[in-house]
């Protein structure tokens, strides 16, 4: 396979371009033996910004008219040992964050909840086998993969000196990075984009903003002064 150095560039890159992302959730049902589902899943990690743990585990009472209520996993607190003075650092199970979507995807889950009898307190993403259990991250990884693929959409995958990297398909993190990247084109307020995301600290989010540097060079050096 010969690449030229734009398309080299593109694809060592940390996240997908809009067209890109939108191609892969059009292409859903050619893999997928749940179309509908899995797509409404794709589109939430896309416009949220959320990690796939984050997305699989939403319930129908958080979806809200333009926003959904997602489990912040990243959030931790203290939590002593026994009696010693010893502390560990666990997943706050409480932690919530609000995050916007388009009130077209709230609708659309809505009424994909009340298509499939999907009620409080059960999972908007059950998986194949029990709806009493929301689907694996192990199972989104493989199906976004395989949707990537079909559609020609790839990844250099960790880059070492024998192999200098291999090709793969997209995976579900890949959106967050995308998300955070059309945001930060969009708005270029870097604080909406750590809200959106859920981080604690704005160090974690500026690692986008360096990130857009290649662009932004490429489009002022078209500017004619």
């Amino acid at each position: 396979m010969t690449l030229c150095r734009e398309t080299v560039d593109a694809k060592f890159s940390g996240f997908l371009e809009p067209e890109e992302v939108r191609s892969i959730i059009t292409a859903v049902p050619r893999v997928s033996l749940h179309p509908e589902r899995d797509q409404l899943l794709l589109e939430l990690l896309w416009q949220s910004g959320a990690r796939v743990t984050e997305g699989i585990t939403l319930v129908p009472e958080h979806i809200g008219p333009t926003s959904v209520i997602l489990a912040n996993l990243k959030q931790f607190k203290r939590m002593k040992v026994g009696r010693s003075s010893k502390s560990i650092r666990v997943r706050d199970v409480a932690a919530l964050k609000e995050v916007v979507v388009s009130q077209q995807l709230c609708d659309r889950l809505k009424a994909y909840c009340k298509a499939n009898g999907i009620g409080e307190g059960e999972w908007v993403f059950s998986s194949n086998r029990s709806k009493a259990k929301h689907l694996g991250r192990e199972y989104v990884w493989r199906m976004l993969g395989n949707v990537s693929k079909a559609v020609g959409v790839f990844r250099f995958g960790k880059r070492n000196p024998r192999t200098g990297g291999r090709f793969k398909g997209a995976f579900p993190h890949l959106f967050r990075h995308s998300n955070a990247m059309k945001l930060l084109e969009e708005t270029g307020d870097i604080s909406i984009v750590k809200e959106q995301l859920g981080h604690a600290l704005i160090t974690t989010t500026q690692g986008y903003a360096f990130a857009r540097q290649p662009k932004i060079r490429k489009q002022v050096s078209k500017i004619q002064w």
